[in-house]
């Protein structure tokens, strides 16, 4: 389970007991079942709000905002809370009202505002209420976009607030592609940029270039967290079984009004491309090019068999020497026949490397 503090960045990975156990969590328990408290909680309140907004037809109940607090048990403030034990069904109005949730938002308890200015109702909360530091979700029906501001530090903190589309806008495989660079950068592009445990490291020793054995399953869940946190009124699924083979992850996304009728957007088929196993042995580059023909094949044969709009190859790169997108050069043809596309993202061993790529050498200073 996640380290879910506070300070617990929106894109970040997160401590698990077992990240093989983990991609291969079951999905009876849920799609979300194993994301950071913080990422279910965005998903379920942008689940929730365009829910609302469908069954209104976009029509606002309150002028006042929504204020969601990840704190299920309200503390005692003069006044009982009342409880919706079905609050994910959309039929309860939503704005002009101090919610205390769940991480799925499920289920809340309410009190209702009244009509404060914004500063005066933060205010209110963080110091009056004491409840400054609990992470918090405002959606603003003034608001000419559809978003939610998402507060990782609390009320007390307003200038530490991400700004996110619960639009449900079509979601198009560039925009993923945009969500994985954020999430690359983050999260992956050195070991800096990763978790401090060892356990969720993608190098076993990056100054031998030795990836861990756990390096798919680390991507792996960070994509999937961070394209929920970029997608929150989607569902992205991973290790989904099916008779042509076995996905890496998946984005879907049901209607609001008809959650039966779902809609496919992308398949993504991940491949990590080394030059050493784990214990050092090297890895023929025929290993690599068979990898991502293969990768084109799976990401194609998922595709039809889920009905799903689009699919793409996603590499990442953990090999010594950078060369590109040279290891799609064999594959090109067949990827655009297939409609695949792809896409390499490069890991660096160290961040001395990684600077170098940044600036030119005839431009560094001496």
């Amino acid at each position: 389970m996640a380290n879910d503090s506070p300070n617990t960045p929106s894109l970040g990975p997160w401590t698990g007991a077992d990240l093989s156990g983990t991609a291969r969590a079951n999905m009876g328990l849920g799609a979300d079942y194993e994301l950071p408290l913080h990422v279910r909680f965005i998903a379920g309140a942008a689940k929730l709000i365009r829910k609302r907004r469908a069954i209104t037809n976009g029509k606002t109940d309150a002028i006042e905002p929504a204020i969601f607090l990840l704190q299920p048990t309200p503390p005692d403030l003069g006044a009982p809370a009342r409880r919706v034990p079905m609050l994910d069904n959309g039929l309860t109005p939503l704005t002009g009202r101090l919610w205390f949730v769940n991480a799925v938002v499920n289920v809340g308890k309410y009190i209702e505002l009244s009509g404060e200015e914004d500063d005066e109702l933060f205010r209110r909360i963080a110091e009056d209420f004491r409840l400054g530091d609990v992470q918090a979700i405002v959606f603003d029906p003034r608001a000419e976009s559809i978003e939610i501001r998402y507060y990782p530090r609390g009320l007390q903190n307003p200038d530490i607030c991400e700004l996110i589309s619960v639009s449900g806008t079509d979601i198009s495989l560039d925009g993923i592609f945009a969500a994985i660079d954020r999430i690359h950068q983050n999260c992956f592009v050195t070991p800096d940029a990763q978790s401090l445990s060892g356990k969720l490291r993608l190098w076993k020793d990056s100054s031998k270039w030795l990836p861990s054995s756990d390096a798919e399953a680390i991507i792996q869940m960070n994509l999937k967290a961070g394209l929920t946190t970029a997608f929150p009124t989607c569902t992205v699924r991973h290790e989904q079984p099916q008779v042509s083979g076995r996905l890496d992850l998946e984005i879907e996304e049901s209607d609001p009004l008809d959650c039966g009728h779902i809609t496919r957007h992308a398949i993504l088929e991940l491949k990590v491309l080394r030059s050493f196993s784990e214990t050092g042995t090297p890895v023929p580059s025929e290993k690599t090019l068979d990898d991502v023909t293969s990768g084109v094949q799976q990401a194609a044969a998922y595709r039809d068999e889920k009905c799903a709009r689009a699919s793409a190859l996603c590499c990442f790169d953990m090999r010594r020497e950078p060369s590109g997108e040279t290891c799609f050069k064999h594959i090109r043809n067949t990827a655009k026949d297939t409609c695949v596309r792809l896409r390499l993202w490069f890991i660096f061993a160290t961040s001395k490397l990684y600077r170098a790529t940044l600036v030119p050498l005839g431009l560094q200073e001496h």
